[in-house]
């Protein structure tokens, strides 16, 4: 009997250890939780929105939280909408951002913004990583998105971010004590607001690339499972690429990815072919934050497109 409750209190001081330890990185944390790039905010904030209230939900990096203010999509649609996106999100980590979401929303559709297949090494920086994976709770889901997104040995720095931010100390504000940010809401739904245009754009001639880059390994493994994952769930998935003045290598690399969404019988649409982009009514002049982002003009013609797009290719059949 005494060695039963001897057990029972190791369980429950290890529970309450982690319990601390938890709050204490949270804490310590670094935030992005003020102005147009508070991306600890958004993506915590999806958390906090009622449960199977999106019909549309958007993933991937700043090429898609620039793209969509879901304000302005739902005006346009009908449809309710979350951009749940972090800046240079690779695949691997969208696939994860994916099974995160689903498990609190039943979207009808989601749009997963193709942009990172360019990315050529299996590992993205740790400030990428760390905005990305910081904000998510705590789960086996975070647990495997680690594991997929940080090398071996740097991992624990991941699932106890104090030994990360432990010399916070004499930085830390008010805001990071009360953390308000874990139970608001987003007003903007994900959407980073960008007014100001770019003069300086580049645009390449792609029009005569019709040659696939191969992806590596990783990002055509990711690919596909969120290909798969979609199909599990019986979800609509649309591939996309948003306007980004695309260079003849990236273009390369979207081509593979055309590829790709045809074997699999998946929807899949670049907005840098140049009849789209025509269609669209860009102009580099006026609709550009800089040569990769939509700015909030820019933002307003491609939502009145796709939107257009969504209604035809799956709402209205």
């Amino acid at each position: 009997m005494k060695t039963f409750k001897r057990i029972i209190a190791v369980i429950c001081y290890v529970i309450i250890f982690f319990i601390i330890l938890y709050n204490l990185s949270n804490i310590l944390m670094h935030k992005q939780i003020e102005g147009r790039w508070n991306m600890t905010a958004k993506v915590a904030g999806f958390f906090n929105e009622e449960p199977n209230t999106f019909d549309v939900i958007f993933f991937g990096s700043s090429h898609m939280y620039c793209s969509v203010d879901p304000n302005v999509f739902e005006e346009k649609t009908g449809l309710k909408s979350y951009v749940f996106a972090t800046q240079r999100q690779p695949l691997w980590i969208t696939y994860h951002y994916i099974l995160e979401a689903l498990k609190t929303q039943s979207p009808e559709i989601i749009v997963v913004e193709t942009h990172m297949v360019i990315e050529e090494e299996d590992y993205m920086d740790e400030g990428t990583n760390h905005t990305a994976i910081d904000p998510i709770p705590f789960s086996k889901n975070k647990i495997e998105m680690i594991k997929a997104a940080v090398p071996k040995g740097e991992r624990r720095y991941y699932i106890f971010n104090i030994m990360k931010y432990h010399e916070r100390w004499e930085e830390l504000k008010e805001t990071d004590y009360a953390r308000e940010y874990e139970t608001e809401t987003d007003p903007y739904k994900g959407y980073v607001r960008l007014t100001t245009a770019a003069i300086d754009i580049d645009r390449q001639d792609i029009s005569k690339v019709k040659e696939a880059k191969q992806l590596t390994e990783k990002n055509r493994y990711y690919l596909n499972k969120i290909i798969d994952l979609a199909q599990q769930e019986g979800i609509f998935l649309i591939l996309l690429k948003s306007p980004s003045n695309a260079t003849v290598e990236e273009k390369m690399y979207y081509n593979a990815v055309s590829e790709i969404a045809k074997q699999r019988g998946v929807e899949y649409i670049d907005y840098n072919d140049e009849e789209l982009y025509k269609e669209v009514g860009l102009d580099i002049e006026t609709d550009f934050y800089d040569q990769r982002h939509l700015n909030e003009s820019g933002m307003v013609k491609f939502v009145s497109h796709f939107g257009d797009y969504l209604l035809e290719c799956y709402v209205e059949k």
